[in-house]
């Protein structure tokens, strides 16, 4: 099932266009890569009516006006303690920046436009100031009583007859978070900025009334995402799960959007990314990659194949380390092979593809080269890597193959260097690993006869490195080293690790006067 094309069919049958697609995130810091999931689903979702004929346009919306609440991990100990309560888009600037939330905004923005989404970007402190909130703050003011009763009958929270649905950006202290609201003559709040109103944010005590116009206040969460709903027209929009909880936000926005007069937007409940250990990613604890991380490991069709591959309701667990992006890019290479073929044996693997590609020039046919393959033979020097993709494919390479290629290789360093597992990395080290200094006198000997054997032997010749690898067996014998001994010696020396590939293919493709050189240093060093 391609579900793209189901849940679109699906909101169509409910919901009639044209189609305003929506998602929404507070910029409290660096995003991780579960919030490219919600932008990528709705990014797909709205491709999805535009080739069907709808009308449909697609924003994104950084909530800027929330308070900040926790400081990111990251950002623990650098200053910005000071400034818990206030708007995000009030907060101390990075150095060098002039505002923290489109900082922040930016990199993920930046992110997921490389994945191939572009919405228009929207943030709310823009909107509250030019005054597009103000009919529903006043709506929301004028009938506080009803919201009191959604808020009990709905969540169970049990407002007092002085609470209203609006916090004040204290005029003194600039704090948002801390102010609660008692009082609403038709054109101004009565305000008090509270000490202790939270835990995590120190209010001035400082009272007075003020107009809750023009960016002055903003309305609480819960009912200020069903009022962006309004302000924008806003009739698709999922989230996290987590919102959709009994009693939850979305049980609120539901009952709110009756009590503002618009339609409930269609509902998209969606699974997160998970970590290995199957807890969510949160900007603020620092759990998993971020979002900005996973452009620069994987190429944007991947990355947004990722996202698009598993089905909305069901989690995508991603760990980096491991199998996983060989895995990955496995699934899209199949998925491709079903795209270009004339009869495709997985229709929807071919759907998947065509939606997760962002060049056009992905849509004539391609050889692809395989991701694991790739990843071995760059370690190998001697190894023509043009030349064993032009004979994988049967015929030269196209300039977009080529590119295909090179960037393929690029990713594929990262990973060796970044997250593969050992197993798979074997790369020369310019430089003498530092554990090959600790080597005993009895190994440092056995890779002084390898020197040896190969001057006398190998250079200039066209021995195979099979039969190299014979020799080194046989070398252990005479020399009375253990085999286990004299293969640790050599894999430590060249590629500073204990174990590694055919000894023999990687000296070959390495080359022999190179290791002679490196040999060589090592056994003089013990003289």
């Amino acid at each position: 099932m391609y579900w793209p094309e189901t849940l679109s069919k699906d909101i169509q049958n409910k919901l009639s266009g044209p189609y305003h697609v929506d998602d929404m995130k507070t910029p409290s810091g660096q995003v991780h890569i579960g919030a490219l999931r919600g932008v990528i689903l709705h990014d797909v979702l709205h491709k999805e009516f535009l080739k069907e004929g709808q009308k449909s346009v697609y924003t994104y919306i950084y909530n800027d006006m929330d308070p900040m609440k926790k400081i990111p991990s990251d950002l623990v100990g650098k200053g910005y303690e000071a400034d818990l309560g206030k708007p995000i888009f009030m907060m101390k600037a990075p150095e060098g920046t002039k505002d923290y939330a489109r900082y922040f905004a930016d990199i993920f923005t930046g992110a997921f436009n490389k994945m191939g989404a572009t919405p228009e970007i929207l943030f709310s402190s823009e909107m509250y100031k030019a005054g597009k909130f103000n009919d529903v703050i006043k709506e929301a003011l004028d009938k506080v009583e009803n919201i009191r009763k959604i808020y009990s009958e709905v969540a169970g929270y049990e407002k007092p007859e002085n609470w209203f649905p609006v916090q004040v950006i204290c005029p003194k202290c600039g704090k948002v978070g801390t102010t609660i609201v008692t009082g609403w003559n038709g054109k101004e709040v009565e305000f008090e900025c509270r000490t202790d109103l939270v835990t995590w944010a120190q209010g001035c005590a400082y009272k007075g009334s003020i107009s809750p116009f023009d960016g002055n206040a903003k309305l609480m969460w819960k009912v200020d995402w069903p009022a962006h709903w309004k302000v924008l027209g806003v009739n698709v929009e999922g989230a996290g799960k987590d919102h959709s909880s009994a009693g939850g936000s979305r049980d609120m926005a539901t009952e709110l959007c009756k009590l503002f007069g618009i339609q409930e937007p269609a509902d998209i409940p969606y699974e997160w990314f998970l970590t290995k250990e199957g807890s969510k990613m949160s900007t603020s604890s620092g759990v998993g990659m971020y979002a900005k991380d996973l452009v620069e490991v994987l190429p944007p069709e991947v990355a947004r194949f990722l996202v698009l591959r598993t089905n909305y309701n069901t989690a995508i667990l991603f760990e980096p380390e491991g199998e996983t992006i060989p895995d990955l890019y496995d699934e899209f290479d199949r998925c491709a092979t079903n795209f270009y073929a004339e009869t495709p044996e997985d229709a929807d693997a071919a759907k998947y593809f065509d939606a997760a590609i962002i060049r056009d020039q992905f849509k004539q046919h391609n050889f692809l080269p395989r991701f694991r393959t790739l990843s071995s033979y760059i370690q190998m020097p001697s190894m023509d890597i043009q030349k064993w993709a032009t004979d994988e494919k049967g015929s030269e390479l196209t300039q977009f193959e080529k590119d295909i290629l090179n960037e393929r290789i690029a990713y594929a360093k990262i990973w060796l260097n970044t997250y593969a597992p050992e197993k798979y990395v074997f790369m020369f080290k310019t430089e003498i690993p530092e554990n090959a200094t600790k080597l005993s006198d009895v190994q440092k000997n056995f890779l002084n006869s390898v020197t040896k054997l190969i001057n006398e032997k190998y250079i200039n010749s066209e021995h195979t490195a099979d039969e190299l690898q014979f020799d080194i067996f046989e070398l252990t014998k005479v020399v009375g080293i253990p085999s286990k001994e004299a293969f640790k010696a050599m894999y430590t020396s060249l590629i500073g690790k204990e174990h590694g590939p055919k000894a023999g293919w990687l000296i070959k493709d390495i080359g022999y006067a190179t290791v002679n050189e490196r040999f060589e240093k090592i056994w003089k060093n013990s003289l």
